[in-house]
C-alpha cells in the first residue's frame, strides 16, 4: 500500500514535498496525509492528532488533483489536465484542444467534459475536507489549486 504523507515525494521525480506545497494553503493547525493506494486524503489536527475530515477520490479525480498539487502555485494547462487522464500525450491533447476551439466553444465543452466532471467532484470533496482549498479558473488557460484568504486573515486576526 502506497501511502503518500506530509514531506513524502508525490512522484518519483518530484523534489518538492506535500508538505512544501500545501504549508501556504493550509492553517498550520491542520495536515493532510494522501493515501494513493485507495484514493483518500485525510485531514488531521495537529494538535490533537486525529481525523477531521475523510473524502475518497474517483480515478480521474485523483488524477487531477494529483495534477494540481503537483503544479501548485502556477496553473495547469487544460491540455495537461486531459493528458493527467486520458492514454493521449500531452502534445495531442492540446492538439484536441486546438482544433475544438476552432470548431466552436461547444466542441471545446465537449472535448473537456470529463476534465470538468471531475473538478466539480474535486471541488466537493476538498469543500468538505477544508473549505479553504479551491480549484480557481484561469480563464482560457486552466486551473490551479489555490486557497480562500479566509483562514489567512482569522490567522492574522487571532494573533
Amino acid at each position: 500500500m502506497t501511502r503518500y504523507e506530509l514531506g513524502a515525494p508525490l512522484f518519483k521525480d518530484e523534489k518538492r514535498s506535500v508538505e512544501s506545497i500545501l504549508e501556504n494553503l493550509l492553517p498550520a493547525e491542520y495536515k493532510l496525509e494522501l493515501n494513493a493506494a485507495v484514493r483518500v486524503i485525510s485531514l488531521l489536527s495537529v494538535s490533537s492528532l486525529c481525523i477531521l475530515a475523510q473524502q475518497q477520490f474517483t480515478k480521474n479525480e485523483w488524477r487531477i488533483f494529483m495534477t494540481l498539487l503537483n503544479s501548485c502555485p502556477h496553473y495547469v494547462p487544460y491540455a495537461a489536465l486531459l493528458a493527467s487522464i486520458t492514454a493521449l500525450s500531452l502534445q495531442d491533447c492540446d492538439k484536441r484542444l486546438w482544433e475544438a476551439q476552432r470548431q466552436g466553444s461547444g466542441e471545446l465543452k465537449k472535448e473537456l467534459k470529463p476534465v470538468h466532471r471531475a473538478l466539480s467532484g474535486i471541488r466537493a470533496k476538498l469543500n468538505k475536507l477544508s473549505p479553504s482549498l479551491k480549484i480557481s479558473l484561469i480563464r482560457n488557460l486552466g486551473y490551479s489549486l489555490t486557497t480562500s484568504q479566509e483562514w489567512k486573515l482569522q490567522t492574522v486576526n487571532s494573533k
